[in-house]
């Protein structure tokens, strides 16, 4: 069964809207702040909720587990929401086979592999993105980065990658051979008329 973007996040705010009306009902607010390295002050009201598009249940780690796996399980043993949705993500960032982020990635019309990631925290109100990130395999943590070190919101191209190198973050040939084929195939059958 084939899903489109469009299905999928019309799903996924219907989801999101269903959970958060029971509490946007009751007088008790629905937002606590607290600092992040606060461990959390109770349990789940019930289980965790990890939602991914098809590579988070396809893309595996190398002891085998999938991207939505490691999210879950570290949301069940008290992980920050953030930092367990990033460990699932990483798992498709780095799997070569996966076309659509990091490793493996499809490059742009000039054959360069650029990267976007963004994230936010909601307890803390905190965001941060990165855009056109070339050559680190990881832009998600990237973004995590840009949100925890720095006192902004979004680095775009070399300032994104320059912070990133600061930061520790290893350069990385993102371009596969499969990737590289695959985008040659696509410019190959252009017409005229395509943009």
């Amino acid at each position: 069964m084939s899903v489109s973007r469009r299905d999928f996040l019309e799903a996924g705010a219907a989801a999101a809207a269903a959970l958060a009306l029971p509490k946007l009902a009751s007088a008790i607010p629905a937002v606590a702040i607290r600092d992040r390295s606060e461990p959390p002050q109770s349990a789940l009201a019930g289980r965790p909720v990890v939602v991914a598009a098809a590579n988070g249940h396809r893309s595996k780690d190398a002891s085998g587990k999938t991207g939505i796996e490691i999210a879950y399980d570290m949301l069940t043993k008290g992980a920050d929401p953030l930092d367990a949705a990033i460990a699932g993500v990483n798992v498709v960032e780095l799997d070569a086979t996966d076309q659509s982020v990091g490793v493996g990635g499809l490059p742009n019309e000039e054959g360069v592999v650029q990267l976007d990631a963004s994230c936010m925290h909601g307890p803390t109100k905190r965001a941060g993105a990165v855009g056109a990130l070339e050559d680190i395999a990881t832009p998600s943590l990237v973004a995590k980065a840009v949100m925890d070190f720095t006192d902004h919101i979004f680095l775009v191209g070399a300032g994104a990658k320059k912070l990133a190198l600061e930061m520790g973050f290893k350069e990385t040939n993102l371009l596969t051979v499969k990737s590289r084929l695959d985008c040659l195939r696509w410019k190959t059958g252009l017409k005229v008329n395509d943009n």
